[in-house]
């Protein structure tokens, strides 16, 4: 069916969609820096769900890893990206917004580039 990375795959929502894209027979690379602002057991748990999974793919990395994030679009191939991956909590923007604007802007300018250089 095609390929789909999906950014923020050990999220909640990024999770309940690569289920549901594998689901329905798409190959999904999922991708999560699995930071500590929540339970990362819970993350893992949920990775685990996935694992098992024929045609899921799971790879930790930053987004704001610019080197990372091209080396991942020149070896692979995506038919669609969906970037689900965002620094969650309002109130700890508050308190450490450089890391909301590496995740979030940074990471996401990453994206972009990525999937503007492999079309």
């Amino acid at each position: 069916m095609g390929k789909v990375l999906v950014t923020g795959a050990a999220g909640f929502i990024g999770f309940h969609l690569s289920h549901r894209l594998l689901d329905c027979g798409f190959e999904v690379v999922g991708l999560d820096n699995l930071n500590d602002y929540y339970d990362v057991n819970l993350k893992r748990a949920r990775l685990a769900q996935l694992e098992g999974r024929k045609g899921f793919r799971f790879l930790e990395r930053e987004l704001a890893d610019r080197d990372a994030v091209a080396d991942l679009f020149a070896q692979e191939r995506f038919d669609t990206v969906v970037n689900l991956a965002a620094q969650a909590g309002v109130r700890y923007s508050l308190v450490n917004p450089r890391v909301y604007l590496d995740s979030n802007i940074s990471g996401f300018l990453n994206i972009l580039r990525g999937a503007a250089i492999t079309q």
